[in-house]
């Protein structure tokens, strides 16, 4: 499979040297949408025409792709066809099989680009995996994999010095930390918060008074309140969450993993084994920074307590997904057991 980088794609869409397919999937969508956007528009032009450039999207006809990819283009060099998010979980064996006949056909003129720029097959992931491999033996497939915390960093400050702000490496790990690592959700904040901060310079103040703390980076806080033993805290944490509707079963998911991360970051500790060992062993990439967040918050409780946290998430688990409980009234019961087990452990 000619698997392609980042470059090599750059670099054939400034040449106009067109793989006859294209496969550009992977975790940056924002990668995915914009490379995605950049090559149909040195195939097709800025303003493509219907007889020479055709999209489907979702769920698609596969005699109208066929009929699309053998289109002979008079007014224009290329006859270009994408197919965007296609469902690949909702196809059957033979819709699979004539799709690898269609990507590897070779007609003059045409090329197929294939996107995935807001959804991945979950159920049948095989099936898109095929589909890769069948494209790739004519084609460039291209991945757009996770970056890690440095980089997104360095993007975190070239957005802000786009808008005329300054922002230092703290603070940009800093509002990473509350948004999460998406980068379009990402660049949303840097743009809105350089708009409304008053100084050349985007200051934690700015950072907490403007950005919108995702899900994970609030049920942290939350983490953070039970270990540290601020019981007032962490209930209103929970309450905020509940009140936003947040999935009882999310929660305890995220909750569980930041345990997990202080766990793992306290026995490594013991071993003698540093942080960047951990992220690597665990494939944490850009997420690195939760082990140091959940590392400092579960400094003050003993190793036993943790072991016996988790043995509570556990539990709590299995009793949210096996017998019809209260959700509210469950998830308060855990906080309680967290900050009692916490106050226990305290060292």
């Amino acid at each position: 499979m000619p698997l392609i980088t980042e470059a090599d794609l750059k670099l054939q869409i400034k040449e106009k040297r067109f793989s006859p397919v294209y496969v550009i999937f992977g975790e940056e969508q924002m990668y995915v949408k914009n490379y995605t956007e950049k090559l149909i528009e040195a195939i097709a032009g800025k303003n493509p025409s219907d007889f020479y450039f055709h999209v489907f999207k979702g769920e698609i006809d596969l005699d109208e792709l066929a009929a699309a990819i053998r289109v002979v283009p008079f007014m224009s060099e290329y006859n270009c066809v994408l197919l965007e998010d296609v469902f690949f979980d909702m196809m059957t064996e033979s819709d699979l099989k004539l799709l690898k006949e269609i990507c590897a056909v070779r007609s003059d003129g045409t090329v197929l680009v294939i996107s995935m720029p807001s959804n991945m097959p979950e159920r049948r992931r095989s099936a898109f995996d095929s589909i890769v491999r069948a494209a790739g033996k004519s084609g460039s497939v291209c991945e757009f994999k996770k970056q890690d915390q440095n980089t997104i960093e360095r993007y975190v400050a070239k957005w802000a010095n786009q808008n005329g702000k300054l922002i230092s490496r703290v603070n940009a790990a800093k509002l990473i930390s509350y948004v999460g690592t998406d980068l379009t959700r990402l660049k949303n904040e840097v743009d809105k918060i350089s708009a409304y901060s008053k100084g050349e310079e985007i200051t934690i103040e700015d950072i907490n008074k403007l950005a919108t703390v995702n899900v994970e980076s609030r049920v942290y806080d939350l983490s953070d309140a039970v270990l540290g033993g601020n019981g007032d805290r962490a209930f209103r944490v929970l309450d905020s969450l509940l009140y936003r509707k947040e999935e009882p079963i999310m929660l305890l998911y995220v909750l569980s993993s930041a345990y997990i991360d202080a766990y793992r970051m306290r026995v490594a500790s013991e071993c003698g084994i540093d942080e960047k060992t951990v992220a690597a062993d665990f494939d944490y990439k850009n997420r690195s920074f939760a082990l140091k967040r959940a590392s400092r918050a579960a400094s003050r409780i003993s190793t036993d307590a943790l072991r016996k946290s988790i043995d509570i998430l556990t539990e709590a688990d299995l009793s949210l997904k096996s017998v019809r409980v209260n959700p509210r009234l469950h998830m308060e019961q855990l906080i309680a057991r967290l900050l009692i087990t916490a106050q226990e452990g305290r060292r």
